[in-house]
């Protein structure tokens, strides 16, 4: 099965609303940006030690969050549930 149809299947369990909150989640909470602009500054680094040690301290400054991190990982799946019932509460969305 595909990613997109993982996804897909996401998508119907949870409902369109629910689904379109869990990218709105994403976008506050996962860094993205930050993350892609450390990594193509980090790709120039040649020397390996010295890459780890950047994408490390990367990860460790602003670790994303992508879809499969939220629905797979129970943690944060409960941290997006509680985000949600506030945000509904509040209908700021």
């Amino acid at each position: 099965m595909s990613m997109m149809q993982d996804y897909e299947i996401l998508r119907r369990q949870i409902g369109t609303k629910k689904y379109k909150a869990l990218e709105q989640y994403i976008n506050n909470f996962g860094k993205i940006k930050e993350w892609k602009k450390g990594i193509k500054e980090i790709r120039s680094i040649e020397d390996v030690n010295e890459w780890e040690k950047a994408n490390t301290e990367l990860h460790q400054k602003c670790k994303p969050i992508f879809i499969e991190d939220v629905a797979m990982n129970e943690e944060e799946w409960n941290k997006f549930e509680k985000w949600y019932k506030d945000k509904i509460k509040k209908c700021k969305w």
